[in-house]
């Protein structure tokens, strides 16, 4: 067959700025899916849900790909409908996902917005908030993974016979620049804005930014597709018929890859979704530090990837290079599960690993399968792969919570109130999962303090606190890290208020009786210390919650500074007894909209300190004490190495395969092979 021309084709400038055209597509979709992952201890607080109903939340996703078979009807329906329509309509449900997924979560559904009766009426073991977030979840999963398929097909379209894997490996790198986005900046962002949601919405607004992406690659199809139409000896597509299923599913070769894409995929994804968390209690990192930790991974795929494209299109070895990375997995997790080897290293290890294979796997499709029947089988093995991303978040939740059946200890309202009142120390257990204490080990341990209602009891006959009720209707008013160890009977002292706060509901402050000195500083060059109030304040309960504290600032004190972003430092100190004493302190990162005036809102800055001691406590409500200690990672992560050495045995069969079939997965990418239909 005579190649068929086309000048935006054969043009290197049009050609790339497409791929990154609708690589943005796919690096918008692993965005939203990893988004949630840093904010898993959030969640937790905020919705009262356990890793596995995490797990549940992760694995919706797959729900339509794995058990309405979505991928592979999506498949199909590209092969039938072309790319235009199919992606329209799939990349559509997926920012409708997304939006769904955040309002969800939104404050306003928490408060008894729109559905949250509805979705309070059924399942009530799970709340509201979880609920609606798994609907969107599906919804998302539902034109996610036929998005991808789209994606993958337009670069075939526009790269066979090219640079295919190089382009395979460029579109990749670019979505693993989402996932790393994503894991880097999302807890950042939860932390920084006055809700901590805006970053789940931060991200479906990406979605809708990329649907509009699709919009404008659909121009730039329409003229290739008059372009290649007016070629010469140009062969019809063949209708798809369900002989092609067949034929998939009788190649050898076909199935040793899609069973390496379900191995592979369901090492990395699950664990990726799990991985801040991990790091968070296994290395005693904070939130923020264990999200940008974790994204080293996808930093070192995002220019990887590409690499390892550029070589299978020069050298070939696909098959080699998948079963070293297979390897490279398995070794890994090992490494996270069963020793405290340097975590960076062993991300960036896993980032090479996680790079090599889909560089090398999915160009080798085209190589097995004939073009007019890349969408189904692309099809096929994304509903495949979504079988481990649906069964794997799930197992890996439920294997955190049956291992770790003693992370959490209520303390009843007399130790709690005796604790807190006179700001005693007391002690706690650390304890494995055969209830023995874990001696002498360092760790970070969380304390939260609740407030309820007196209808919250202590059930004297069972001894077990209401811990559903509490997390679910109390309201947390402190909550902190320490870093300590466990004796030689596994138990740890806790202070109160001596450790690094998390949060702090700042309504319980008790700072509006007396009068107050606050002090703002900058670390902008140069500039120095100011008192912006000129003096003392007085303010009242109802106002606390959110002081905006606007003001021109006289002196110049900002000049020059406009549209730029600095850090001030709030600090409220006690003057009423002959001495300073520190209440709070928080800081905020701002802009200067206006060069002589800024807002800030007391209480949605980082918290640098909160003085235990000026709580202020209410006598008509009962208080609970939760202590938190690190979940045990060990066995969830020992699953995902078997799975890597499960994958480690396909490849080697696709290798074997390979030989005797003749497809040329070890040949470079322009290497002449007969493919077989």
């Amino acid at each position: 067959m005579e190649q068929i021309k086309s000048a935006l084709k054969d043009s290197s400038r049009v050609r790339w700025s497409i791929l990154l055209l609708i690589a943005s597509v796919q690096a918008a979709n692993y965005y939203f899916y990893d988004a949630l992952s840093p904010l898993k201890r959030l969640m937790e607080e905020s919705f009262n849900i356990t890793s596995s109903n995490y797990g549940l939340l992760v694995a919706a996703y797959s729900i339509p790909n794995t058990f309405l078979l979505m991928a592979v009807l999506g498949g199909v329906i590209l092969d039938k409908l072309g790319i235009r329509r199919t992606g329209f309509l799939f990349v559509g449900m997926m920012a409708i996902g997304g939006l769904i997924t955040a309002y969800g979560a939104s404050e306003y559904f928490s408060n008894g917005g729109f559905g949250f009766s509805l979705f309070n009426s059924f399942l009530t073991d799970y709340s509201p908030e979880l609920k609606m977030m798994i609907l969107g979840r599906f919804f998302f999963g539902l034109g996610a993974e036929t998005s991808i398929v789209v994606v993958s097909k337009v670069i075939v379209k526009w790269f066979k016979g090219k640079e295919l894997a190089l382009a395979f490996g460029m579109k990749i790198g670019l979505a693993r620049a989402g996932s790393a986005l994503a894991i880097f900046f999302s807890a950042e962002i939860a932390e920084s804005a006055s809700h901590w949601t805006i970053a789940i919405w931060f991200a479906a607004m990406l979605l809708l930014i990329a649907f509009l992406a699709f919009i404008v690659y659909t121009i730039f199809d329409v003229k290739i597709d008059k372009q290649l139409n007016k070629g010469i000896s140009i062969k019809k597509d063949e209708g798809f018929s369900f002989a092609d299923l067949r034929k998939l599913i009788t190649n050898k070769s076909f199935i040793y890859v899609t069973l390496l894409c379900l191995t592979f995929y369901s090492a990395v994804f699950p664990f990726q979704a799990f991985s801040p968390d991990f790091l968070l209690n296994k290395f005693g990192m904070t939130m923020t530090q264990s999200g940008k930790i974790a994204s080293i991974l996808y930093w070192v795929t995002m220019f990887a990837t590409p690499l390892f494209g550029l070589v299978v299109d020069k050298f070939g070895k696909s098959a080699t290079l998948m079963i070293f990375g297979a390897i490279l997995i398995t070794v890994v997790h090992l490494l996270f599960a069963l020793t405290y080897f340097n975590p960076v290293v062993l991300l960036v290890l896993l980032g090479i690993a996680i790079a090599l294979v889909p560089a090398a796997m999915w160009p080798s499709v085209a190589k097995i399968v004939p073009e007019y029947r890349i969408g189904t089988a692309y099809g096929a093995m994304f509903s495949i792969q979504n079988l481990g991303l649906f069964a794997v978040p799930i197992l890996a939740g439920f294997i955190l919570d049956g291992t770790n059946k003693f992370s959490s200890h209520f303390y009843t309202p007399i130790q709690t109130n005796e604790i807190i009142m006179n700001n005693c120390k007391f002690q706690s257990n650390y304890l494995d999962n055969d209830s023995m204490p874990r001696i002498n080990k360092q760790l970070i341990a969380t304390t939260y303090i609740f407030a309820v209602d007196d209808t919250v009891k202590w059930e004297n006959e069972t001894g077990k606190i209401l811990s559903n009720k509490i997390e679910n209707e109390g309201q947390a008013i402190w909550s902190e890290h320490e870093d300590t160890k466990t004796n030689a009977q596994g138990v740890f002292d806790i202070f109160p208020g001596k450790g690094k706060i998390l949060s702090l509901d700042i309504s319980y402050l008790n700072i509006y009786s007396e009068k107050y000195l606050i002090n703002i500083e900058t670390n902008v060059e140069s500039k120095p210390t100011f008192n912006i109030f000129d003096g003392m304040l007085v303010y009242t309960p109802d106002s606390l919650d959110r002081i905006p504290l606007n003001y021109n600032v006289e002196d110049d004190i900002f000049s020059g500074l406009d549209s730029k972003k600095f850090e001030i430092e709030v600090n409220i100190t006690d003057t009423t007894k002959g001495q300073n004493i520190l209440v709070y302190q928080e800081s905020h990162d701002v802009n200067c909209k206006k060069e002589d005036s800024i807002k800030i809102y007391l209480g949605k800055g980082d918290i640098k300190f909160a003085n235990i001691n000026y709580i202020d406590w209410d006598k008509d409500k009962n208080y609970f004490i939760k202590v938190r200690t690190p979940l045990d990672y060990t066995i969830a992560m020992i699953m995902f190495a078997i799975l890597g050495v499960i994958g480690l045995f396909f490849a080697f069969l696709l290798k074997r395969d390979d030989k005797t079939s003749g497809y040329g997965l070890e040949l470079p990418s322009n290497a002449k092979v007969k493919t077989k239909k």
